[in-house]
Parts: structure tokens; C-alpha cells; sequence
């Protein structure tokens, strides 16, 4: 149950990254950090799903587990993004740091959208 929980949070951490990445490459840094949570949205989403695609029946309590995994994406992504904002910002000219409240916005996105994810999995997965 852990490897797959595990899958399914890097799969919601490497989407947003890989579309913030993407993003990036035609706008500017700071407004890449603006929507950044959108693809946290969408990559919780996805989280949340997989998660229950992948466990069906062997998962107890899908809404809490869900939002718990939902959580952990969001403040793994905001340690990415903080990490690669202070490793490359310095060569491009950008210091912008993430704050406290970033890391609460990116937990709530991911958090709910992810609970969101799960709840369309079981309903149609018939859970």
C-alpha cells in the first residue's frame, strides 16, 4: 500500500514541477509562481485518483488518506519549487523566495483537490 501511495504522490509532485517547467520556458518566473497552484490543482487531482485507481478495496478510510497524500504533494512541490527557485534564480538574475503562506495554499490546493480526485474515483469505480 505504501509504494503505491508513494507513486502516486511523486506523479502529483512531477506534473506540477514538469508544467511549471514547461511554463516557464515562455514566462516569466514570478508569473509562473502566480499559477502555479493551478497545476497543483490539477495534479492533486490526479493524485487523489490514481491513488484510488490503484488500491480499489485495500484503502480504509479514502477521504482521509486522500486529503493526508493530497497535503504531503503540495508540500513536496513547495519544497521543489523553493529548492529550484533558490538553485537557478541566482544564475538568472531572480531571487524570489516562497513564503509561509505559499506552502498553506499549495497544502490546501493539493489537499483538496486531491480529496476531490479520490471521491470521482470511487464513484466510478463503484466503490
Amino acid at each position: 500500500m505504501t509504494i503505491a501511495a508513494i507513486k502516486s504522490l511523486f506523479i502529483g509532485v512531477g506534473g506540477s514541477l514538469i508544467l511549471a517547467v514547461f511554463c516557464s520556458t515562455f514566462i516569466a518566473t514570478d508569473k509562473v509562481l502566480f499559477i502555479i497552484p493551478l497545476f497543483i490543482a490539477f495534479n492533486g487531482l490526479m493524485t487523489g485518483y490514481r491513488l484510488v485507481e490503484v488500491l480499489k478495496n485495500r484503502i480504509m478510510n479514502i477521504p482521509l488518506f486522500s486529503f493526508v497524500l493530497g497535503v504531503g504533494t503540495g508540500a513536496l512541490t513547495f519544497v521543489a519549487v523553493n529548492f529550484a527557485i533558490n538553485f537557478v534564480g541566482p544564475f538568472m538574475g531572480d531571487i524570489l523566495l516562497l513564503n509561509i503562506y505559499d506552502l498553506i495554499i499549495y497544502m490546501a490546493v493539493s489537499g483538496i483537490t486531491s480529496y476531490l480526485g479520490a471521491k470521482l474515483a470511487v464513484r466510478y469505480f463503484n466503490l
